[in-house]
């Protein structure tokens, strides 16, 4: 491949990685990047006071303080950090005062709950804030600044994005000459580019974006500096850059002995005064323009690192093992927000097999007398070097994570390069052969396939926002009722799927709100059959989820809200169900009544529930054929000394025009009759009219029996009338004869002595 288009390949790499970086930006609201919420906090301050915050110590046990006091808005902020990054921030954006910045931070109300965001799969509750309607670009300063830093930040993450295609082409300045390594850099740079983690962190507003760019960018001059033989200037320079990592995190601090073996492995022993000469003209400017914060730290504080704010609102690990180390490798590539939203786990095991592939690659090129051992003095130098660089920061990582509880894989980017370079070189070892180099190309393809789907699979189901512009949809069913307070239901999307036990229904409700409501509400919904009392399914959570309660609601505000209901697989089918909804006051936790009192709750639908599989043969089969929709095809019987129990099996062979009602008559030998049962079939809750064909019915009937009934033997009779007219059904035998007085003769009963 040319140089030509070998750069081609990386220019239209980054425009694609820019391209997919707009689309996580739309898809995640203000604040629910990790940590933004604390940085633009920070940002806010410097604007208004010129200066940095002072460090603010705020434990987490304080007695009579919740989890949301957290995430509410503080001056000065909780979050303290090296100040470059913001302080350039603050530059950038003091055209924006910010001044809605505390307006616009509400904590999500399941922090009230202590309801932490969970990795599930309920989507509602992975969002830490609140959204109002304000929070937009042409309404809000916060918003205006923060759009400005993402893309400030996604600029940064470029810049990473090409510094491990410069890694690699470090390493191998001539790759079509080495067989197996014809494409390292460019799969270093797609394997940074195409990692949704790192696509998430770089629209958010952080110093991670920052350091990672600062970081990147000393490895790539250290590597150069040892390849080149560097003077003294380009060490001071690279001291210089190093320094503005110190003032941007302190995992920068990881590059000052990083700088100092990159100076040490350049020159051989005997020029160790060329070695002293250029290390003290690396670490000399690396600390005037970053050792001044930490020393400031320690003048004040005590605290050098600036880490003590951290520590102590954090809860170490108790045990570090496996389970944290899965976490941290999902975290690393595919668990986004703060929840986290994770992937299915097929996603984790296939990335999984991808870094097993590039490790096999590895051991091969490390075995005696294979590839590493044949390419130059300065490639295996190189690749020594940046592998204890990642090794450094994973001790770095391990240390601070056992120390927090905090399990988050990006926190490993400042390295993210080193393991491009690494997995991108171990892959091409298996380029050789001609169907290694087609699965590299569909997995380049399916890596960028995967970031693609992301913003629209997962982050916008867990934080698009309820709030409806243009109002109801044609396709929702009206409802137009008023509760007490004023908010209106204003209609619902019927369910079309058919439904059967075991199934997960989303009921859609649209509310409406002519004036702002004052009070946080809550939307309690029931499944069940026509008796209220028997319900099979509930649910209960904040009108407008958690992404827009109520009490944020404008005046004039249509909300889609989404009612998540789970059948039970014991429940009866089959059957109607009616769902019932109604409101609670979140304060009170009492219903909220309709304004005209006449109830609390709406009552929708009814939807048919269907049984999964067909109920078991009858006892007793039979064929006779009612109308011309039903049929009974069978029955059960069981008698005791003073009842009867009839189980009956219909049939629908074509939808039934009306609601029929089902008699159950025993009679004596003369005819007269001693007992009967008449009802819809199942009681009810699966009217004859609401049968489809091939629905198979269950119906059980109960017969009393006195006294009289000890005459032996007995005849039962069975058949279906129409209650309005109490015409009865037609009935035919197999053979399609109609029997007489349209009754079923099904067997003679004795009851049980």
């Amino acid at each position: 491949m040319s140089e030509k288009a070998d750069r081609f390949l990386l220019t239209l790499l980054l425009l694609t990685f820019a391209g997919l970086g707009l689309t996580y930006a739309l898809a995640t609201p203000c604040f629910e990047s990790p940590d933004e919420w604390s940085h633009l906090s920070v940002i806010r301050y410097w604007i208004e006071h010129r200066s940095p915050p002072p460090r603010v110590l705020a434990p987490r046990n304080e007695a009579g303080r919740s989890e949301t006091w957290y995430f509410e808005y503080h001056d000065p902020p909780l979050y303290y950090a090296p100040p470059l990054y913001h302080s350039l921030a603050a530059l950038l954006t003091s055209w924006a005062a910010m001044d809605d910045l505390p307006y616009l931070l509400v904590p999500s109300p399941s922090w009230e709950r202590g309801w932490v965001p969970e990795s599930n799969s309920d989507p509602w509750n992975k969002n830490i804030f609140a959204h109002r309607a304000t929070e937009t670009l042409a309404q809000s300063d916060t918003v205006r600044a923060a759009a400005l830093l993402r893309a400030l930040s996604l600029g940064l993450a470029a810049v990473t994005v090409w510094c491990a295609y410069e890694l690699a082409h470090i390493l191998w300045p001539d790759e079509g000459d080495h067989r197996g390594r014809p494409y390292v850099a460019l799969g270093a740079a797609a394997f940074v580019a195409f990692n949704p983690q790192f696509i998430a962190l770089s629209i958010g507003v952080t110093n991670d974006n920052l350091l990672n760019a600062l970081f990147a960018l000393s490895l790539v001059g250290m590597l150069r500096g040892m390849r080149d033989g560097a003077d003294w200037p380009r060490w001071a320079a690279l001291g210089g850059l190093v320094g503005l990592g110190l003032l941007t995190k302190q995992s920068a601090l990881l590059l000052l002995p990083l700088g100092l073996l990159a100076v040490a492995w350049q020159v051989t022993a005997s020029k160790w005064r060329q070695m002293l000469t250029n290390g003290v003209a690396f670490l000399t400017p690396a600390l005037i323009v970053g050792g001044w914060w930490y020393a400031r730290n320690w003048v004040f504080y005590r605290d050098p690192l600036g880490l003590e704010t951290h520590f102590i609102s954090q809860l170490a690990l108790s045990h570090f093992g496996l389970k944290e180390i899965g976490e941290i490798a999902r975290s690393y590539w595919a668990a986004f927000g703060w929840a986290p939203l994770l992937v299915e786990p097929p996603a984790y095991a296939a990335a999984g097999l991808v870094m097993l592939a590039a490790l096999t690659g590895i051991v091969t090129a490390l075995r005696p007398g294979g590839p590493l051992w044949r390419a130059p003095a300065e490639t295996r130098k190189g690749l020594a070097f940046l592998t204890l660089a990642l090794a450094l920061n994973a001790i770095s990582f391990a240390r601070w994570a056992i120390a927090t509880g905090v399990l988050s894989g990006r926190l490993m980017f400042a390295t993210l390069p080193v393991v491009a370079v690494l997995v991108a070189w171990g892959l091409a070892q298996w380029s050789h052969w001609r169907v290694g180099r087609w699965a590299l190309g569909m997995l380049a393809a399916l890596a960028l396939l995967f970031a693609a789907v992301v913003p629209f699979r997962y982050l916008r189901p867990a934080y698009a926002s309820p709030r409806l512009p243009a109002g109801i949809p044609g396709t929702a069913q009206p409802v137009d009722l008023t509760f007490q307070g004023g908010l209106q239901l204003a209609g619902y999307e019927p369910l079309t799927q058919e439904l059967r036990p075991g199934d997960r229904i989303n009921l859609i409700l649209y509310w409406r709100a002519p004036t702002a409501p004052q009070r946080r509400y809550r939307v309690w919904a029931q499944l069940g059959p026509q008796d209220a009392a028997q319900k099979v399914a509930e649910y209960d959570t904040w009108l407008g989820g958690t992404l827009y309660p109520s009490d944020l609601w404008q005046a004039g505000d249509t909300v889609r809200h989404t009612v998540n209901l789970a059948i039970p697989a014991w429940t009866p089918a089959p059957g109607l169900y009616w769902a019932r909804v109604g409101l609670v006051d979140d304060d009170t936790g009492e219903r909220v009544s309709l304004a005209d009192g006449s109830s609390d709750m709406a009552v929708l639908g009814p939807w048919r529930v269907r049984p999964v599989s067909p109920p078991h043969p009858p006892a007793c089969a039979a064929d006779f054929r009612l109308g011309t929709a039903i049929r009974l095809i069978g029955y059960d019987l069981e008698v005791s000394k003073n009842s009867l129990t009839v189980t009956l099996y219909w049939q629908a062979e074509e939808p039934p025009d009306a609601d029929y009602t089902v008699f159950v008559h025993l009679t004596g030998e003369a005819g007269n009759l001693l007992g009967q049962h008449d009802g819809p079939p199942r009681d009810g809750a699966y009217p004859t009219s609401w049968w489809l064909p091939g629905d198979a019915v269950t119906d059980q009937h109960s017969i009393p029996c006195g006294a009289s009934c000890q005459l032996a033997p007995l005849h039962l009779q069975v058949g279906m009338y129409d209650p309005a007219t109490l015409a009865r059904l037609p009935v035919y035998d197999g053979a399609g004869q109609r029997l007489t007085e349209d009754t079923i003769p099904l067997t003679q009963v004795t009851l049980k002595e």
